[in-house]
């Protein structure tokens, strides 16, 4: 299969499919090795549409994620200095990566910096990745 075919498999997932938060992230991470997988504009811009579609996608459960839970003790049972929201990190670089991606869709980045760019994209989102398969943090709901 090549890379416009997986492109279009994924668009079609994710119209058809109600993804959690770490198997929107592992799509992700494929679509940035796609990405650096890319030699021309005319190759990246079909798959930083499609990351666009799941790095928004993301963002909006990650936001859902944030409004109805917050963090009640770490993971080695030390109180809590202040409220931690629960993925606030994970927004943020949620943000980087969509920004980001803006940037390598709609601009005309040369040759040489293409590489470093879309290595970057690739490691912010194997760092979302990461936070959201990592250790559980027990959460409460606020509403409770």
């Amino acid at each position: 299969m090549n890379s416009k075919e997986s492109v279009n498999q994924l668009y079609s997932e994710l119209s058809l499919n109600n993804f959690d938060l770490p198997v929107l992230a592992e799509r992700c991470n494929l679509l940035t090795e796609i990405l650096l997988d890319c030699h021309s504009l005319s190759q990246m811009q079909p798959v930083c549409r499609c990351l666009s579609a799941y790095l928004d996608t993301l963002q909006r459960e990650v936001a859902k994620s944030m409004t109805d839970f917050y963090v009640v003790e770490s993971a080695d049972d030390q109180p809590l200095k202040r409220k931690e929201w629960l993925l606030e990190d994970t927004e943020t670089l949620c943000d980087y990566s969509r920004a980001l991606n803006h940037v390598l869709l709609i601009s005309h980045v040369d040759g040489e910096m293409r590489p470093h760019l879309t290595g970057l994209l690739h490691d912010i989102t194997h760092a979302i990745a990461d936070d959201l398969n990592g250790p559980q943090i027990q959460v409460t709901n606020r509403s409770l």
